[in-house]
């Protein structure tokens, strides 16, 4: 899967996001098989699937399903993690042109971490979304206007 799988835009105005200032407690390191399943990435079937996220060259692009815009990249850094290699990513890219896609550095954090431990992993964190932005019916339209039917699966 490519960006020529669907139609795609990239990124108007990246804006670097350095995840030990953003997030200094959390190190998004993944194992052989985590990236090898990144590479499969995320192809919409229906209008309530909100993302396409593709690999290719070691970056990870997440753009909306019904526009192709850009919203955010990460590199997937390879390392000799002693007991073989492992995957990291330290930074990412995210859209600051607001009439694109508006968010700040820990929400576009949080919306990256879903996509890829929730969407690409299977490996479900949903909660930590839900208590920081779910709450009521304003966070359940917020979550279902971002993620749609990734977040409830049927």
């Amino acid at each position: 899967m490519t960006e020529k799988t669907l139609k795609t835009q990239p990124i108007k105005i990246p804006q670097r996001v350095i995840i030990a200032e953003a997030a200094p407690d959390v190190a998004l390191s993944f194992t052989e098989e985590q990236y090898q399943k990144m590479q499969k990435g995320l192809i919409p079937k229906a209008m309530e699937d909100k993302w396409y996220v593709y690999f290719e060259n070691d970056w990870l692009y997440f753009h909306r399903s019904w526009t192709g815009a850009g919203i955010m990249r990460a590199e997937i850094i390879k390392e000799n993690g002693g007991e073989g290699m492992k995957y990291t990513i330290k930074e990412f890219y995210a859209e600051r042109d607001e009439e694109v896609y508006s968010g700040d550095y820990a929400f576009d954090f949080a919306v990256l971490m879903q996509l890829i431990y929730w969407g690409l992993l299977g490996i479900d964190i949903r909660d930590d979304f839900i208590k920081k932005y779910g709450d009521g019916p304003k966070g359940s339209m917020l979550i279902w206007s971002v993620f749609g039917r990734l977040f409830f699966p049927e």
